[in-house]
């Protein structure tokens, strides 16, 4: 392709187990040469577009191919200490190692962003510097289960939770063209069920006699001690106190469903903000469906090879779209 062409990106949502299907759009795109500049991830996304960047994604095919759901259990411990998640992750950070290689996100290309949620402010955050395995991790956190991320003055979690599939960011980045990957089975991350049970939850919290209660336990705790560490310690979970850096496990999990539940409801008609949009017929199988993981590549490969076409075109008249002031409609495969 011309060196003037469009800067293309790749935005690539999670899905667990079914995220092999990017390995086959990946695939695809390297061997009809269509250029990838920029790729933006989040949850299982992320380490599908760091193997690509890191020229292991040969090597991970291989070993997803063989996974199971024992492996993947194996791979996590029960967290006893943080009081933030039910489990540990430094036996699946190892596995992720060995297809990063040590290497940072400025060593690579293409370009990487791995799209996080901050839980203290309910904004997206997109990584793009520094440690590619703990941003793959941050990327991953699902609330509850795993402890956040720090990272500087972050506390990170599933990026998914505002953005299932990243195409803005990816635009961010610096694409000119973005085609997203869609293979989330659910447009947010909790289901409506869980949503409407925090609706309730919310109206119990507003009633007078919680707001009571609350207040003389904060009195009670105030004059006993001032030490703020002594008042978050014995800080019930269940009231969930906004104005605190360290939330607890339920605290977490609380303020992710508020915030999904936020985003859920201000974005029902939203489109996603790509040029083509290719969603492979994978939503239907299971995310730990690791006996499918063999369709699964290969309908991101259909998927792929059936968007082809309309992907050149696009690359063809983005020149000429540009000149005229005309804007890209969104297209699906």
């Amino acid at each position: 392709m011309a060196n003037n062409r469009p800067k293309i990106g790749l935005a690539l949502s999670g899905g667990t187990g079914r995220a092999i299907t990017h390995i086959g759009v990946l695939e695809v795109l390297r061997e009809q040469g269509i250029p990838v500049d920029y790729i933006t991830a989040c949850s299982s996304g992320t380490l599908i577009a760091a193997s690509y960047a890191c020229g292991t994604m040969e090597v991970l095919k291989r070993d997803w191919l063989r996974l199971n759901k024992g492996f993947l259990f194996g791979l996590f411990g029960l967290d006893t200490s943080s009081g933030r998640g039910l489990l540990r992750t430094e036996k699946l950070e190892a596995w992720v190692e060995q297809y990063i290689n040590g290497k940072k996100f400025e060593e690579v290309k293409p370009r990487l962003g791995f799209v996080c949620t901050d839980i203290l402010t309910g904004e997206p955050v997109v990584l793009s510097l520094g440690d590619i395995v703990k941003a793959a991790r941050a990327s991953s956190v699902v609330p509850g289960l795993f402890e956040p991320v720090e990272w500087g003055n972050r506390l990170l979690i599933d990026g998914g939770l505002l953005s299932l599939v990243p195409t803005t960011e990816a635009k961010q980045l610096g694409a000119d063209i973005v085609i997203g990957v869609d293979i989330a089975a659910t447009r947010y991350m909790f289901k409506k069920s869980v949503y409407r049970f925090r609706q309730g939850y919310n109206l119990l919290r507003r009633s007078l006699p919680i707001q009571l209660y609350e207040k003389l336990h904060n009195f009670i705790d105030r004059l006993f001690t001032k030490s703020v560490d002594f008042i978050f310690y014995n800080q019930s979970d269940a009231l969930e106190e906004s104005n605190l850096r360290s939330p607890g496990m339920f605290g977490i999990l609380g303020s992710a469903i508020d915030l999904s539940l936020a985003q859920s409801q201000s974005r029902q008609n939203h489109t996603l903000d790509c040029d083509y949009l290719i969603s492979p017929k994978v939503k239907h199988l299971g995310k730990m469906d690791f006996e499918n993981a063999a369709k699964m590549l290969e309908e991101g490969r259909r998927a792929t090879l059936a968007a082809v076409p309309e992907i050149r075109r696009l690359i063809e008249g983005y020149e000429w779209r540009r000149k005229e002031g005309k804007k890209l409609k969104l297209r699906h495969a």
